[in-house]
């Protein structure tokens, strides 16, 4: 019998991944670990999953209304994560998403290079 994958250390590759703008790459190691995971720690890799596809979406395929769809569900997850989880300091996750959430329904205009000073990184404790 195989043990289940190393989500703390999946954790802390997808959140370097993330912070350098890797979205789709960080993306895909929070999904790799979700589905290979059984445990409670499915809803938090899922929001990781949302939150990366969503900064995907946004920077690389100029999909607002989808990327904002994807934050906003990953913000709601994470609300049963605070105050941290894995190291990820979710508490200022959720403050910091939500004023970009807000910021993009106030824009309502395509990524510019420039956005990309916007997006909040993801913090460990």
């Amino acid at each position: 019998m195989s043990e289940g994958p190393d989500v703390a250390a999946a954790v802390r590759r997808g959140v370097r991944l993330f912070n350098r703008g890797r979205y789709f790459t960080a993306q895909q190691l929070f999904e790799e670990t979700w589905q290979a995971t059984t445990g409670s720690e499915r809803g938090f890799l899922e929001a990781l999953v949302q939150l990366a596809a969503g900064m995907h979406l946004r920077t690389r395929r100029g999909a607002t209304q989808g990327a904002e769809h994807l934050l906003v569900r990953a913000l709601i997850t994470f609300e049963d994560w605070k105050p941290a989880a894995y190291e990820v300091d979710v508490e200022r996750l959720t403050v910091e998403f939500d004023a970009y959430v807000e910021w993009l329904r106030a824009v309502k205009r395509p990524h510019r290079l420039l956005d990309r000073l916007r997006i909040p990184r993801l913090h460990v404790r």
